[in-house]
């Protein structure tokens, strides 16, 4: 809604889509929409939902993590929050649902999505390693067989949903840092590129080492 400043009274030019809930939060407080204890009880709630993520992460086995794994967890869980938030396309709507809904109900939704975003990333890197270029750049070898692979590897919707990739692939504009969403664009440009009219193909045939790495 490109309209919205009248429409509510939030200023788009304040939201930041990198940290989307809680500048949403402060944006609804400065314009009157909620007032210091609706963000006392956003706050409570989101330590309700961090103590149900590290009951998961810890499989019920304890109510506490160490203060850096705690602070992972967090960042993971509001990245989700904020996934779905966003998702809504509308800053009022989103704002009505941050209000309306549970903490943990967001966090579940904003794990489907990015759940769903892993499952493509997984498919297009099979994809794009079976099609690869015969003549690749060493960055572009490095960027299917160390850099996607470890982060791939490493990435978890639930618990890391946050974290990003860095790419430097200049020579096919791809250099930058990546979250997961923009990690399937980019594997779908790899695959583009592996069979664009000059690219030279072949079948990327596992040795004996990649095998028991990736056992």
């Amino acid at each position: 809604m490109n309209d919205i400043t009248s429409y509510s009274g939030l200023n788009p030019a304040n939201l930041d889509r990198s940290d989307y809930m809680n500048t949403l939060a402060a944006e609804a407080l400065r314009a009157g929409l909620i007032n210091e204890s609706d963000i006392d009880r956003i706050r409570s709630d989101l330590m309700t939902a961090l103590a149900e993520v590290i009951g998961y992460y810890t499989k019920n086995e304890s109510s506490s993590v160490m203060a850096d794994t705690a602070n992972e967890l967090s960042e993971s869980m509001v990245y989700n929050i904020d996934t779905y938030l966003l998702s809504l396309k509308d800053d009022k709507r989103a704002l009505d649902t941050l209000l309306d809904r549970r903490m943990s109900e967001l966090y579940g939704k904003g794990y489907a999505i990015n759940s769903e975003y892993y499952k493509q990333a997984k498919i297009l890197f099979g994809r794009a390693r079976f099609s690869r270029l015969k003549n690749g750049s060493a960055e572009y070898n490095k960027t299917l067989d160390k850099y996607f692979r470890y982060y791939l590897m490493n990435y978890s919707p639930k618990f890391t949903a946050h974290n990003k990739i860095y790419l430097s692939l200049s020579e096919y504009d791809l250099s930058g840092v990546y979250h997961i969403n923009e990690a399937v664009e980019v594997l779908k440009r790899i695959c583009e590129i592996n069979r664009g009219p000059k690219a030279d193909v072949i079948i990327d045939t596992p040795t004996a080492e990649t095998e028991a790495q990736d056992n």
